[in-house]
């Protein structure tokens, strides 16, 4: 005769109560080692995550023309100036549109405008409106005014192909600073910025005749300009 304890009713037919139980532990085991898989997982994807360089920033494009750009488009060559006050945009006759290269106005030395930086010696920049003063004792050398539209500071001029016939407004053009020198000028000895001439002068693409206001030049092997 199978006695039963007083408490053994809730397992009436239950004598597969083993069997369910060791299911019931199983289930449970299983999510256990599920879910201890899944965050190792988690936790590995992290570390490498965290270990992994940070994606470098995209390069910014340079503001201006670098010193190769500027020597191998620019130097002996004419070019075609944009019509962009606060920055030279600058592209060789014949090239596209959409391709051009950019470069600062010279404005001069010591010039207190807020955002204007002091030309750089070795620098490139492009002179525009300025006007030819007076020849110096050695040739190719000219006292100029050149810098902003209200501001015009004297510096020298030294040009390389381009012989100046006259004096009179300056086709804009492309120089190399080349530092602070001292000069002869005006009955004294006066430092001022030299301006190396590096391209030929502006294009002109107005219409007509380059007016006579504008000094006349002559290039090596061309016809008066």
């Amino acid at each position: 005769m199978l006695i039963l304890a007083p408490d053994a009713g809730k397992y009436r037919n239950s004598l597969l109560f083993p069997a369910r139980l060791a299911e019931a532990v199983s289930s449970i085991q299983g999510r256990h080692v599920i879910g201890a898989a899944m965050l190792a997982a988690i936790a590995v994807l992290a570390m490498l995550t965290g270990c992994s360089p940070a994606p470098e920033p995209a390069p910014k494009p340079a503001r201006y023309a670098s010193a190769e750009q500027v020597e191998m488009n620019f130097r002996g060559k004419t070019f075609v100036l944009g019509d962009n006050d606060a920055v030279a945009i600058l592209r060789r006759p014949g090239w596209p549109k959409d391709r051009w290269l950019r470069l600062p106005f010279w404005l001069g030395i010591d010039v207190l405008v807020p955002g204007v930086l002091q030309p750089k010696e070795g620098h490139y920049y492009v002179i525009s409106e300025a006007r030819l003063i007076k020849p110096l004792k050695r040739p190719g050398q000219w006292i100029i005014e050149a810098g902003s539209a209200l501001i015009k500071k004297e510096a020298v001029l030294i040009t390389t192909k381009t012989d100046y016939l006259s004096r009179g407004k300056l086709l804009p053009t492309i120089v190399q600073f080349a530092g602070m020198r001292a000069f002869e000028y005006a009955g004294a000895q006066v430092r001022l910025p030299v301006l190396r001439e590096v391209s030929l002068p502006m294009k002109w693409t107005l219409g007509g005749a380059v007016p006579p206001s504008y000094a006349r030049f002559r290039v090596e092997g061309q016809l008066p300009g």
